[in-house]
């Protein structure tokens, strides 16, 4: 029986450096390149999951270290074509405006509402109120 335990734990510490090996490889290949990092690409990378890494304080720490070095590349206003950002501007501003009438819509929608509950509520109680002087 413990022999059998023995194997396991082999089998399991073998796997774990393999896991380990392969993310430094993921590493080594997201040094390489210009792309953000994140530790899902990292794992997919590795074939291991992202609890693995997680878990691992030191390929944590390594991630997250790579991870600090690579910004996302955004793109500013400024460095956008200037057809592109009225475009874009004109869109967002319709879209607002289509937002604004559409929230006025519904605000009416619901006074009338109501109003018109408030109204049967009214006669709800009338009715109630006449039923019971007739008893």
């Amino acid at each position: 029986m413990k022999r059998n335990i023995q194997a396991l734990a082999e089998a399991t510490r073998r796997r774990r450096e393999t896991a380990e090996k392969a993310v430094h490889s993921a590493l080594r290949g997201a040094r390489k390149n210009s792309k953000p990092v994140t530790f899902t690409g990292i794992a997919n990378a590795a074939g291991v999951s992202t609890d693995f890494i997680y878990r691992h304080p030191e390929l944590r720490s390594q991630v997250e270290a790579l991870r600090r070095t690579r910004t996302p590349v955004r793109a500013d206003s400024a460095e956008l074509d200037p057809d592109t950002a009225a475009a874009s501007s004109t869109l967002v501003r319709r879209l607002s405006q289509q937002i604004a009438e559409l929230r006025r819509k519904h605000r009416e929608e619901v006074a009338e509402l109501q109003k018109a509950l408030g109204a049967a509520h009214g006669e709800l109680l009338s009715l109630r109120r006449q039923l019971g002087t007739k008893s």
